[in-house]
């Protein structure tokens, strides 16, 4: 016999037959009409709650009849109406946004309605964090990637603690990206391979540290230097990939898991923005960007051209940027801080090179800090002192190879502190044929022949900035 309809009255509701059709969003719909009355009523249902009780092939429109479990929701959302003589509302989907500190593995988590902030501890230094909702339940909570084995770490809940889930899946250096790629109410974790430019999506979850095996589906997808994402664009209920080309500000997205051209493009943010992906506005996931010069997360709710919807302040460049469905969070820590604590060197206008932290400040006349941002040296070199720019050029060569490089800064003359050779700040080096030698996303490293590499724009940024005479302190 058909199941019992939401009703004002619960004894009236659980005798009338109904017929429910499921409307596929973001947030899926249960439709009621009683066939013995006019009363309809609409409840929204999350999209995951309508997985686990339709079961796969029964979410995209159709009737739903006895022996779905789907009754023991409505039989609920019932009681509560009842009990209360409201009407039902529509479930929240706002999504919020979160900053990892890479070198400690803290994990600040802002709560959308409130502004108040969750921190805790989770991963090990140098761990690639992300988030999904790994047990089904609508909430996404902490996961992490370790390139240097590539074993994934997860966690199911937004607290302290040790890994939940714990596999191997990959190789050395790989990209992750969660998400729901087939449809069934789970986020799993796969990858992209950066040296390939190809994803490798698997539908399932590891466990007890043993390895994975072969992806479901691998495509290639983006070119060299892309960052790879992953969402429900289209609002479908299936999330696929996409890429963020952070020198042009354009994303590029895939409705389905083909390869191939993008289905959808735009521009969005700037050069440098560290692109997220998230359901703001709890439809379609959407674009959002972390700014790493600014610590502002600018949102749009629509995968389309455009400024931002909402702007939230958050962190500096240190963090990595993450977004999701948090749910229900505590609250009441303090929020990271908004400005980086630059080594206490020197005074007045001034660059400070950090040789460990493959860091870079440059700080002004007041000692305001004007931009931070990480580069690729030599361990060790230049031998650390206080230098002074002695020399500019637009444009340089290696005396090998046929090497160049734009925009050098030098600050360290042969002989000066014992240093053999000249040093100086620059762009990324090129090859003969134009190649260059590391990618943005690849500073942050040892790498270089001694002199300090730089992303283009802030190479360019740093040759405006600097004259002849300005003081450079080289530190550990």
């Amino acid at each position: 016999m058909p199941i019992g309809c939401v009703s004002n009255d619960v004894g009236d509701a659980l005798r009338n037959a109904i017929t429910c059709s499921v409307v596929p969003n973001r947030l899926y719909s249960i439709r009621c009409r009683e066939i013995y009355s006019s009363h309809k009523l609409s409840v929204p249902i999350p999209r995951r709650v309508v997985s686990l009780a339709l079961g796969p092939g029964q979410q995209n429109g159709g009737h739903v009849r006895t022996g779905t479990r789907i009754f023991v929701v409505l039989a609920l959302i019932a009681g509560l109406l009842a009990a209360i003589g409201g009407t039902a509302s529509a479930v929240s989907g706002e999504a919020g946004v979160g900053l990892v500190d890479p070198t400690t593995g803290e994990w600040f988590l802002r709560d959308p309605g409130t502004g108040e902030t969750t921190h805790f501890y989770f991963g090990n230094p140098g761990d690639k964090p992300f988030t999904g909702d790994w047990n089904c339940d609508t909430v996404e909570t902490p996961g992490l990637y370790r390139s240097s084995d590539g074993y994934v770490y997860l966690r199911n809940s937004n607290t302290q603690g040790v890994a939940d889930v714990r596999y191997f899946f990959g190789n050395p250096g790989d990209v992750p990206i969660a998400g729901d790629f087939n449809g069934d109410g789970c986020d799993t974790v796969s990858i992209y391979r950066p040296s390939e430019h190809r994803f490798y999506i698997i539908n399932t979850l590891g466990a007890d540290g043993e390895g994975l095996g072969a992806a479901d589906v691998a495509y290639t997808f983006g070119v060299p230097g892309d960052q790879p994402i992953a969402g429900d664009f289209d609002g479908d209920g299936t999330d696929t990939v996409g890429v963020y080309r952070p020198y042009t500000s354009t994303a590029y997205l895939q409705n389905s898991h083909k390869g191939g051209a993008a289905d959808v493009s735009f521009t969005f943010g700037e050069r440098s923005d560290k692109m997220v992906m998230a359901a703001w506005s709890g439809g379609a996931d959407a674009v959002g960007v972390y700014r790493p010069s600014t610590g502002t997360f600018h949102v749009r709710n629509s995968n389309t051209p455009g400024a931002g919807d909402a702007s939230y302040d958050y962190g500096y460049s240190k963090y990595v940027p993450i977004a999701g469905s948090f749910g229900a969070l505590p609250g009441g820590h303090e929020a990271p801080p908004t400005s980086p604590p630059y080594p206490n060197v020197g005074s007045g206008k001034r660059i400070i090179y950090s040789n460990s932290l493959h860091q870079v400040w440059l700080i002004d006349e007041n000692d305001k800090l004007v931009d931070t941002y990480p580069v690729t040296g030599r361990k060790g070199i230049p031998l650390f002192g206080t230098y002074k720019v002695f020399s500019k050029s637009v444009n340089a060569w290696a005396p090998y190879g046929g090497i160049t490089m734009k925009h050098m800064v030098r600050f360290v003359r042969p002989g000066t502190f014992g240093n053999q050779w000249s040093y100086g700040f620059h762009s990324i080096p090129r090859y003969s044929n134009g190649r260059p030698m590391q990618t943005e996303a690849q500073l942050g490293s040892f790498g270089s022949g001694g002199c300090v590499r730089q992303a283009d724009h802030k190479a360019l940024a740093l040759f405006n900035w600097a004259p002849i005479g300005t003081t450079v302190h080289a530190i550990p």
